[in-house]
Protein backbone atom coordinates (compact mmCIF):
# COMPACT_ATOMS: atom_id res chain seq x y z
CA UNK A 1 0.00 0.00 0.00
CA UNK A 2 1.16 3.15 -0.96
CA UNK A 3 2.17 5.24 2.41
CA UNK A 4 0.49 8.13 0.43
CA UNK A 5 -2.85 7.60 0.12
CA UNK A 6 -2.94 7.51 4.24
CA UNK A 7 -0.83 10.96 4.70
CA UNK A 8 -2.40 12.66 1.35
CA UNK A 9 -4.02 15.67 1.27
CA UNK A 10 -7.65 16.19 0.52
CA UNK A 11 -9.20 19.17 -0.91
CA UNK A 12 -13.06 19.62 -0.68
CA UNK A 13 -15.37 20.08 -3.71
CA UNK A 14 -15.88 23.80 -3.01
CA UNK A 15 -12.08 24.12 -2.15
CA UNK A 16 -10.92 22.52 -5.68
CA UNK A 17 -10.75 23.67 -9.80
CA UNK A 18 -14.05 21.78 -10.33
CA UNK A 19 -16.21 25.25 -10.88
CA UNK A 20 -13.60 26.50 -13.14
CA UNK A 21 -14.00 22.91 -15.11
CA UNK A 22 -17.74 23.62 -15.20
CA UNK A 23 -17.43 26.91 -16.62
CA UNK A 24 -14.72 25.96 -18.98
CA UNK A 25 -17.19 23.36 -20.62
CA UNK A 26 -20.31 25.81 -20.44
CA UNK A 27 -18.01 28.84 -22.06
CA UNK A 28 -16.92 25.71 -25.05
CA UNK A 29 -20.67 24.98 -25.62
CA UNK A 30 -21.69 28.75 -26.04
CA UNK A 31 -18.33 29.47 -28.34
CA UNK A 32 -19.44 26.65 -30.29
CA UNK A 33 -22.82 27.62 -30.56
CA UNK A 34 -21.70 31.22 -31.38
CA UNK A 35 -19.44 29.93 -33.90
CA UNK A 36 -21.79 27.98 -35.84
CA UNK A 37 -25.01 30.30 -35.70
CA UNK A 38 -24.54 32.09 -39.31
CA UNK A 39 -25.16 35.72 -38.34
CA UNK A 40 -22.60 35.52 -34.91
CA UNK A 41 -20.23 33.64 -36.96
CA UNK A 42 -19.82 36.71 -39.48
CA UNK A 43 -19.42 38.95 -36.90
CA UNK A 44 -17.20 36.76 -35.26
CA UNK A 45 -15.17 37.40 -38.50
CA UNK A 46 -15.34 40.58 -38.53
CA UNK A 47 -13.70 41.40 -34.87
CA UNK A 48 -10.82 38.67 -35.30
CA UNK A 49 -9.97 40.33 -39.11
CA UNK A 50 -9.37 43.46 -36.75
CA UNK A 51 -7.12 42.08 -34.10
CA UNK A 52 -3.25 41.69 -34.35
CA UNK A 53 -2.73 39.06 -36.86
CA UNK A 54 0.00 37.41 -34.60
CA UNK A 55 -2.64 36.84 -32.15
CA UNK A 56 -5.84 36.18 -34.46
CA UNK A 57 -4.74 33.82 -36.78
CA UNK A 58 -4.69 30.73 -34.30
CA UNK A 59 -7.89 31.63 -33.75
CA UNK A 60 -9.41 32.14 -37.02
CA UNK A 61 -7.81 28.49 -38.04
CA UNK A 62 -9.32 26.96 -35.04
CA UNK A 63 -12.79 28.60 -35.69
CA UNK A 64 -12.63 27.12 -39.10
CA UNK A 65 -12.07 24.15 -37.81
CA UNK A 66 -15.10 23.73 -35.42
CA UNK A 67 -17.36 25.13 -39.38
CA UNK A 68 -15.42 22.45 -40.99
CA UNK A 69 -16.01 19.83 -38.65
CA UNK A 70 -19.85 20.63 -38.34
CA UNK A 71 -19.87 20.09 -42.18
CA UNK A 72 -18.17 17.14 -42.06
CA UNK A 73 -20.97 15.69 -39.22
CA UNK A 74 -23.55 17.11 -41.50
CA UNK A 75 -22.54 15.39 -44.80
CA UNK A 76 -22.05 12.26 -42.47
CA UNK A 77 -25.50 11.93 -41.75
CA UNK A 78 -27.36 12.84 -44.74
CA UNK A 79 -29.14 10.39 -46.46
CA UNK A 80 -29.79 11.16 -49.64
CA UNK A 81 -26.69 11.00 -51.06
CA UNK A 82 -24.79 8.02 -52.58
CA UNK A 83 -21.77 6.17 -50.70
CA UNK A 84 -19.12 7.05 -53.47
CA UNK A 85 -20.67 10.85 -53.05
CA UNK A 86 -20.14 10.77 -49.64
CA UNK A 87 -16.77 9.35 -49.37
CA UNK A 88 -15.62 12.14 -51.72
CA UNK A 89 -16.81 14.80 -49.40
CA UNK A 90 -15.75 13.62 -46.30
CA UNK A 91 -12.39 12.72 -47.49
CA UNK A 92 -12.49 16.50 -49.06
CA UNK A 93 -13.75 17.86 -46.01
CA UNK A 94 -11.15 15.50 -43.64
CA UNK A 95 -8.57 17.03 -45.85
CA UNK A 96 -9.12 20.51 -45.55
CA UNK A 97 -9.07 19.95 -41.13
CA UNK A 98 -5.85 18.79 -41.36
CA UNK A 99 -4.45 21.51 -43.40
CA UNK A 100 -6.28 23.69 -40.64
CA UNK A 101 -4.50 21.78 -38.31
CA UNK A 102 -0.77 21.85 -39.98
CA UNK A 103 -0.89 25.55 -40.17
CA UNK A 104 -1.41 26.06 -36.09
CA UNK A 105 1.94 24.14 -35.57
CA UNK A 106 4.21 26.99 -34.63
CA UNK A 107 7.34 26.98 -37.44
CA UNK A 108 9.71 25.64 -35.04
CA UNK A 109 8.13 22.55 -35.39
CA UNK A 110 10.14 21.40 -38.61
CA UNK A 111 12.87 21.26 -36.40
CA UNK A 112 11.71 18.48 -33.92
CA UNK A 113 10.45 16.32 -36.98
CA UNK A 114 13.92 16.84 -38.59
CA UNK A 115 15.50 15.30 -35.12
CA UNK A 116 12.76 12.64 -34.73
CA UNK A 117 13.66 11.60 -38.77
CA UNK A 118 16.82 11.62 -37.58
CA UNK A 119 16.20 9.27 -34.83
CA UNK A 120 14.51 7.03 -36.37
CA UNK A 121 17.52 6.57 -39.26
CA UNK A 122 20.01 6.40 -37.31
CA UNK A 123 18.70 3.44 -35.24
CA UNK A 124 18.25 -0.10 -36.04
CA UNK A 125 14.22 0.48 -36.43
CA UNK A 126 13.01 -1.03 -39.00
CA UNK A 127 9.77 0.92 -39.09
CA UNK A 128 8.77 2.90 -42.11
CA UNK A 129 10.84 6.08 -43.07
CA UNK A 130 7.88 8.91 -43.75
CA UNK A 131 8.63 10.33 -47.35
CA UNK A 132 10.75 13.41 -47.15
CA UNK A 133 9.85 16.57 -48.84
CA UNK A 134 11.83 17.34 -51.80
CA UNK A 135 14.82 19.85 -50.84
CA UNK A 136 14.75 23.73 -51.36
CA UNK A 137 17.59 23.74 -54.21
CA UNK A 138 15.50 22.09 -56.30
CA UNK A 139 12.55 24.59 -56.53
CA UNK A 140 15.51 27.43 -56.98
CA UNK A 141 16.55 25.27 -59.70
CA UNK A 142 13.36 24.87 -60.90
CA UNK A 143 13.26 29.04 -60.86
CA UNK A 144 16.13 29.35 -63.28
CA UNK A 145 14.55 28.03 -66.08
CA UNK A 146 12.45 29.34 -68.64
CA UNK A 147 9.08 30.52 -67.02
CA UNK A 148 6.13 29.40 -68.85
CA UNK A 149 1.93 29.46 -67.07
CA UNK A 150 1.50 26.22 -65.58
CA UNK A 151 -2.19 26.48 -66.63
CA UNK A 152 -1.88 27.79 -70.18
CA UNK A 153 1.48 26.47 -70.92
CA UNK A 154 2.51 29.85 -72.87
CA UNK A 155 5.51 31.57 -71.48
CA UNK A 156 5.77 35.01 -70.19
CA UNK A 157 3.27 34.96 -67.03
CA UNK A 158 3.04 32.72 -63.62
CA UNK A 159 -0.44 30.96 -63.47
CA UNK A 160 -1.07 34.00 -61.01
CA UNK A 161 -1.41 35.98 -64.08
CA UNK A 162 -2.73 34.16 -66.67
CA UNK A 163 -5.17 36.23 -68.87
CA UNK A 164 -7.28 32.36 -69.28
CA UNK A 165 -7.75 32.12 -65.69
CA UNK A 166 -11.57 31.79 -65.08
CA UNK A 167 -12.83 32.20 -61.10
CA UNK A 168 -14.75 28.63 -60.51
CA UNK A 169 -16.80 30.69 -57.70
CA UNK A 170 -18.06 34.05 -59.59
CA UNK A 171 -16.72 33.14 -63.07
CA UNK A 172 -14.98 36.47 -63.59
CA UNK A 173 -11.82 35.92 -66.14
CA UNK A 174 -8.22 37.47 -65.95
CA UNK A 175 -5.71 37.66 -64.12
CA UNK A 176 -5.39 38.83 -60.32
CA UNK A 177 -8.36 37.03 -59.10
CA UNK A 178 -7.37 33.85 -57.78
CA UNK A 179 -10.19 31.84 -56.49
CA UNK A 180 -9.27 31.31 -53.29
CA UNK A 181 -8.98 35.39 -52.97
CA UNK A 182 -12.55 35.54 -54.41
CA UNK A 183 -15.21 38.45 -53.01
CA UNK A 184 -17.89 36.10 -52.89
CA UNK A 185 -15.94 34.10 -49.74
CA UNK A 186 -16.27 37.17 -47.48
CA UNK A 187 -12.55 36.76 -46.54
CA UNK A 188 -12.85 33.38 -45.36
CA UNK A 189 -9.31 31.51 -45.35
CA UNK A 190 -9.88 28.49 -47.78
CA UNK A 191 -6.29 27.84 -48.66
CA UNK A 192 -3.25 29.36 -47.54
CA UNK A 193 -0.54 30.19 -50.35
CA UNK A 194 2.97 28.75 -49.44
CA UNK A 195 6.42 28.90 -51.19
CA UNK A 196 7.01 26.34 -53.32
CA UNK A 197 4.83 27.61 -56.36
CA UNK A 198 4.12 24.38 -58.28
CA UNK A 199 3.02 22.60 -54.80
CA UNK A 200 0.52 25.59 -54.14
CA UNK A 201 -0.52 25.23 -57.72
CA UNK A 202 -1.18 21.39 -57.51
CA UNK A 203 -3.01 22.29 -54.04
CA UNK A 204 -4.91 25.27 -55.89
CA UNK A 205 -6.57 22.63 -59.01
CA UNK A 206 -7.03 20.53 -56.32
CA UNK A 207 -9.38 22.96 -54.20
CA UNK A 208 -11.41 24.12 -57.67
CA UNK A 209 -11.87 20.77 -58.72
CA UNK A 210 -13.42 19.59 -55.15
CA UNK A 211 -15.16 23.03 -54.86
CA UNK A 212 -16.79 22.29 -58.47
CA UNK A 213 -17.43 18.35 -57.72
CA UNK A 214 -19.46 20.05 -54.39
CA UNK A 215 -21.31 22.65 -56.01
CA UNK A 216 -22.66 19.70 -58.69
CA UNK A 217 -23.37 17.73 -56.01
CA UNK A 218 -25.60 20.33 -54.19
CA UNK A 219 -27.00 20.88 -57.36
CA UNK A 220 -27.99 16.91 -58.23
CA UNK A 221 -28.87 16.65 -54.63
CA UNK A 222 -30.60 19.47 -52.73
CA UNK A 223 -31.53 19.04 -49.55
CA UNK A 224 -32.24 21.04 -46.59
CA UNK A 225 -30.68 22.96 -44.20
CA UNK A 226 -29.47 21.76 -41.34
CA UNK A 227 -31.41 23.20 -38.18
CA UNK A 228 -29.54 26.61 -36.87
CA UNK A 229 -28.12 25.73 -33.44
CA UNK A 230 -29.89 27.52 -30.52
CA UNK A 231 -29.23 30.29 -29.83
CA UNK A 232 -27.14 30.90 -27.16
CA UNK A 233 -28.23 33.05 -24.09
CA UNK A 234 -25.90 35.30 -22.64
CA UNK A 235 -24.67 34.24 -19.22
CA UNK A 236 -26.46 36.50 -16.03
CA UNK A 237 -25.28 35.84 -12.66
CA UNK A 238 -28.83 34.51 -10.76
CA UNK A 239 -30.28 36.64 -8.42
CA UNK A 240 -32.51 36.00 -5.70
CA UNK A 241 -36.38 36.60 -6.03
CA UNK A 242 -38.63 38.05 -2.79
CA UNK A 243 -42.14 36.64 -2.90
CA UNK A 244 -44.58 39.78 -3.70
CA UNK A 245 -46.96 40.04 -0.58
CA UNK A 246 -50.46 38.52 -1.30
CA UNK A 247 -52.76 40.86 -3.59
CA UNK A 248 -56.19 41.49 -1.25
CA UNK A 249 -59.37 40.05 -2.18
CA UNK A 250 -62.95 41.28 -1.72
CA UNK A 251 -63.44 38.86 1.32
CA UNK A 252 -60.07 40.64 2.98
CA UNK A 253 -61.46 42.87 5.80
CA UNK A 254 -60.67 46.17 5.41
Amino acid sequence: MNPLDDNSVRTALKDSDYGRVIRMIENGAFNEAAILTPAYSRVIDDILGEQDARLAAGTSLAVCIIRTTKLLEDVANRDDLDEDVKKLAVLHLQKRIRQFALHLLPLGFVDIANRAVKNVEGSDNEEPRPIRPLRRKTAIIDRTRTASCRRCGREGHQFRKCPDYVCCICDELGPDHLSIYCPRLNGRIVLQEFRDDEKFFEALIDWEHNHKTLADLELRYPAELSPVPETPASFTPSTSLTPLPPTPTMEDPR
